[in-house]
Formats: C-alpha cells, sequence, structure tokens
C-alpha cells in the first residue's frame, strides 16, 4: 500500500509540473490526505458535469498560504 501511495504522490508531482489539471484523488496523494478532506478545504475546483478538477497553481498557493512559520 505505501509503494502505491508513493506512486500517485509521484504522478500528481508531475500533473503539478505539466501544469494539466488534476484530479481529486492526485491532490490528495499529493497533500497525504483522504480525498473527503480536500471537499473541506479553500481549494477553488473546476467542475466539468459531475468531475472537479483543481488547478496546479490553487494548489501551490494552498500549500503557500499554509505554512506556518517553525517556532524554537
Amino acid at each position: 500500500m505505501q509503494e502505491q501511495s508513493g506512486t500517485s504522490r509521484q504522478a500528481a508531482q508531475q500533473k503539478m509540473e505539466s501544469g494539466g489539471l488534476m484530479r481529486i484523488g492526485e491532490v490528495a496523494a499529493l497533500l497525504d490526505v483522504n480525498a473527503s478532506t480536500i471537499h473541506k478545504l479553500p481549494l477553488p475546483s473546476i467542475r466539468l458535469g459531475r468531475l472537479l478538477r483543481f488547478d496546479p497553481k490553487d494548489v501551490s498557493q494552498l500549500i503557500a498560504h499554509s505554512k506556518e512559520p517553525v517556532v524554537s
């Protein structure tokens, strides 16, 4: 199971780099969370019929804005 998760994460990273729209499973693999968690995030999505797609730029912004400084 761990190997498949790593493979999914690599595929998601490649999608981020290519700029193609990401599926919910790819975003979840990249962030290492369940797909249901993605629905709860303030992440803009594109609806294509019943499908949700995410712009890699929005995912990158979410990651950047979610970082907290390290307190020592």
